[in-house]
């Protein structure tokens, strides 16, 4: 329900949006978390959640390169926004790929879970996943 209360790289918040973002593997998506940690740095989390999908192989996946986005989509939200509200109102697929800005040749997916075939992809695994301390060294 993140989709409906707060925005992503790739979405708006409204009410009926649902969005989930996914990682092609699991060290993009710690990249993906620690570039969006936000507090203190006496308040920062120990682990984070990390779950496995499965996705059958006849799912549709759409595809959005880095070479389809303008020059300054990483700094300028509203461009992937607009991209990922639109596909995301289209229900054209269930996913989309995504170029992953903190790893440049890597990709996220987006997830559309009011997509039909979005029912057909399963949790494997869930695992809370201790952060390693040194991510967080801070000189003092």
């Amino acid at each position: 329900m993140g989709g409906e209360v707060g925005s992503g790289r790739w979405h708006t918040p409204s009410d009926g949006k649902r969005i989930v973002y996914l990682a092609e593997h699991p060290a993009l998506a710690l990249i993906e978390s620690l570039v969006n940690l936000r507090a203190h740095r006496d308040f920062l989390p120990d682990s984070f959640q990390l779950l496995k999908i499965e996705v059958p192989s006849e799912i549709a996946v759409e595809s959005c390169r880095e070479d389809d986005l303008p020059e300054d989509w990483k700094e300028d939200f509203s461009q992937t926004q607009t991209l990922g509200n639109e596909w995301l109102a289209r229900r054209t697929s269930a996913l989309i790929s995504v170029p992953s800005a903190p790893s440049p040749e890597s990709s996220n997916y987006l997830l559309n879970p009011l997509h039909p075939d979005a029912a057909a992809c399963e949790i494997v695994w869930s695992r809370w996943i201790r952060y390693d301390k040194r991510f967080f060294r801070t000189s003092e």
